[in-house]
């Protein structure tokens, strides 16, 4: 799991995926992740969570993912727990799109017996 976090990624650095393909810049920066906007690789603003960064390297973040998957994803809605902490829709939202759960410790310990 990535061990990035807002205190490493700021606006204005670009992004890439893990095939060298640009796929925007960071606009805003969140606890839970970061917001790409549209252009012309994504046709609507994406939230990035933290656990699809690979390498934070000067002013470049390189995603896990190559670009024609990152595409896939419908990361439109911004991953945020602290609102929802009650709400299962928006966790298995979250989770169906590759956002892991920050509150689940199994999901951080798979090997913990």
């Amino acid at each position: 799991m990535s061990s990035y976090t807002k205190e490493n990624i700021h606006t204005g650095m670009h992004v890439y995926s893990s095939d060298d393909h640009e796929v925007g810049h960071v606009a805003a920066v969140y606890p839970d992740s970061f917001e790409i906007r549209k252009g012309l690789f994504f046709p609507s603003d994406r939230y990035i969570p933290y656990s699809a960064v690979a390498l934070v390297e000067n002013d470049r973040v390189v995603l896990t993912m190559p670009a024609d998957v990152i595409k896939d994803r419908e990361w439109t809605k911004r991953p945020d727990y602290e609102d929802h902490l009650g709400d299962p829709l928006q966790l298995l939202y979250d989770q169906g799109h590759g956002v892991t759960d920050p509150f689940n410790e199994e999901q951080q310990n798979p090997d913990r017996p």
